[in-house]
């Protein structure tokens, strides 16, 4: 942890990645218990020399650097203490006050979980909040069953396979397997087929199927003696997701306790049930296609809830709720990769990788990763703001959003004209979400482009010298709305600790820089106030000026017939706002002067004709 990194993050709260410490002499008997909470959970930063007093932090500093690091940097290293030896690193910083010593503790590997102390796996801790609780038994063999060398849909079970197999599954998954397959399914029965693709694995002499074969495959007797739980839960709401309670009854719900493949069924049947069904006829093959719009992210989306679940978890139910205004997946069981590495392509280490290859080889489930790319793909290919993602590595759940609100709405649009700089669509993008959240970091600019690591690295560097953000203080990979536009946008501006902060441009492999020559100049508020909304009068302008339109014109077409109120009430903020240009902009009187949209204002026009379309559609359907 940095200088900069410290005195930023003392002045924020204490939270699930960062304790404070006193320390003035001595280790705290408490500092410990953090380590394996932060351990178990995501990792942390240790911080010794700070004091708290009324919620607030204040730099007290450890009198003995020297004895205090060394000891706890001992006690961190010695395995009578703490099961498992952590590269901890350390830096002190002297302040005024004091010298402080900042410890990072990383997130323990999966298979040294649970990280306990004094040789004890009931002292075991997982950090929550601002606190380092004990694990509960339940949390502990959720770390276990994570832990095992050999993954648990990957035991054997003692099962008869001529009886545990739900024939009609089998039947409808070899036909699939052979139309993903062509060729690959010579097998003459269904046992041959079973053995030859992992369903079945011989032990001591005997055949016997695996936990993966009777949770996707098996019949239902033999699923639910394996998982006394339901598979999944699905409701459907009519309100908003805000307005979600427990005590509020669904609208419709289905539980299913059946294989994964059934399950997959039911699923399906829900979703369509209840989904909007627009017509169309592919003009190659003239077959139709009624696919719902968001289908391929709710596909991948549920596929990833039946697949990647804890089936060793018989206290908690996976849910799929559907509101009117986004669907939600909670599922028992963490993602083993962090949110950022989920957004990457490329294999990554899954729970159950039998029950992953299963789904695989019919083409339900991504090659080697999550299904997390196609769910942001196909999300922002509709134009809605990115799927949400909460990885609790303290809770081990996962849970995803889907909110069907669209990230470039009208007022974003205005807001973007109003900068007089040209963006790319990606550039757009970022420029719509921090305005909306006045934040941003590289994961959040990776879902919101789908671009790589080092392309997402390198728009947000063209951004800082367009002037539109900036880094934010002492934290890597993060940046903030640029200070005079978040003035301008939203409203009240928030404590600046780093305003003379520079911009250094990013070296390109041949040594150059890259070189930016539009910026956003900071502007007066008061004298040109921020066009959030238009005028009906306005939207009439824009209507017609798609093509250049003279003064009369415009006049004429929105019935107004007063020169001077209908130019500075109306004409005047579409040309200030950046929608309408002028032909002439050198000489504003010319009897040639006309007015014309702008490409701000063509996305405007075009979005607001895709919002009617929509809403008429809609209205059409129900």
């Amino acid at each position: 942890m940095t200088r900069d990194e410290f005195l930023a993050r003392l002045q924020s709260v204490e939270w699930d990645d960062i304790e404070f410490k006193e320390a003035a002499w001595a280790v705290p008997r408490s500092a410990l218990e953090t380590v394996s909470a932060f351990a178990n959970t995501k990792g942390g930063h240790l911080v010794f020399g700070v004091k708290e007093s009324n919620g607030t932090f204040s730099i007290t500093g450890v009198t003995d650097i020297d004895k205090v690091q060394n000891d706890f940097l001992g006690q961190v290293r010695d395995g009578q203490k703490i099961s498992v030896i952590l590269p901890i690193a350390g830096d002190v910083h002297t302040m005024p006050e004091g010298s402080v010593i900042c410890f990072h503790v990383p997130e323990a590997p999966r298979h040294a979980k649970p990280v306990h102390l004094d040789r004890n796996p009931k002292k075991a801790f997982i950090r929550r909040g601002s606190g380092d609780y004990a694990c509960t038994g339940e949390e502990l063999l959720r770390f276990i069953r994570d832990a095992g060398s050999i993954t648990y849909d990957s035991e054997t079970l003692d099962l008869d396979p001529t009886k545990c197999f739900d024939e009609g599954t089998v039947r409808w998954y070899r036909a699939r397997f052979e139309s993903s397959n062509p060729g690959k399914d010579g097998s003459a029965d269904d046992i041959s087929f079973l053995r030859e693709w992992g369903f079945l694995v011989e032990r001591e002499g005997k055949l016997l199927p695996t936990r993966a074969a009777i949770v996707v495959l098996g019949s239902g007797e033999y699923v639910r003696q394996e998982l006394p739980r339901i598979v999944v839960d699905l409701q459907l709401y009519r309100h908003g997701a805000s307005e979600y309670a427990p005590s509020i009854r669904w609208a419709d719900r289905v539980t299913i306790e059946a294989n994964l493949i059934e399950a997959w069924k039911a699923i399906l049947d829900f979703y369509l049930k209840h989904s909007e069904k627009p017509f169309a006829v592919d003009p190659t093959t003239l077959r139709r296609h009624d696919d719902p719009p968001d289908y391929i992210s709710f596909r991948e989306a549920a596929i990833n809830l039946l697949i990647h679940q804890d089936f060793g978890d018989a206290t908690r139910v996976p849910v799929i709720r559907f509101f009117r205004d986004q669907a939600e997946f909670f599922n028992p069981g963490d993602a083993l990769a962090s949110r950022e590495q989920l957004l990457d392509p490329g294999d990554k280490e899954v729970r159950n990788p039998r029950i992953v290859g299963a789904f695989r080889r019919i083409g339900l489930s991504d090659q080697g990763g999550t299904g997390v790319g196609a769910i942001f793909d196909g999300w922002r290919r509709l134009g809605f703001v990115p799927p949400e993602i909460e990885n609790d590595k303290a809770e081990k759940s996962f849970r995803l959003r889907l909110r069907r609100e669209k990230l470039v709405t009208e007022e974003q649009l205005l807001a973007q004209a109003s900068l007089g700089v040209q963006l790319s669509e990606h550039e757009a993008a970022v420029f719509a979400y921090l305005i909306r959240n006045g934040e941003i970091d590289l994961a959040d600019i990776k879902a919101l482009t789908g671009l790589p690591g080092p392309a997402v690295r390198e728009l947000a560097q063209r951004l800082a010298v367009q002037v539109i953000l900036r880094p934010s203080a002492g934290v890597e990979g993060k940046f903030a709305l640029a200070d005079h536009l978040r003035a301008r946008f939203l409203g009240a501006s928030e404590d600046i600790t780093d305003r003379k902060q520079p911009v250094t441009p990013a070296a390109t492999d041949d040594g150059s820089t890259v070189q930016v020559t539009e910026q956003v100049a900071p502007r007066d508020t008061e004298q040109v106030p921020v066009l959030r909304e238009l005028t009906a009068v306005q939207w009439m302008i824009v209507q017609h000026a798609d093509a250049p339109r003279s003064l009369a014109e415009l006049m004429t077409a929105t019935g107004y017939t007063q020169r001077p109120h209908f130019k500075v009430t109306h004409l005047e903020p579409l040309l200030d706002g950046g929608i309408l240009r002028m032909t002439v902009p050198d000489k504003p009187t010319s009897s040639k002067q006309r007015y014309v949209l702008t490409n701000a204002g063509l996305k405007l026009k075009s979005l607001r004709l895709e919002d009617g379309t929509a809403t008429a559609k809609k209205e059409t359907s129900e």
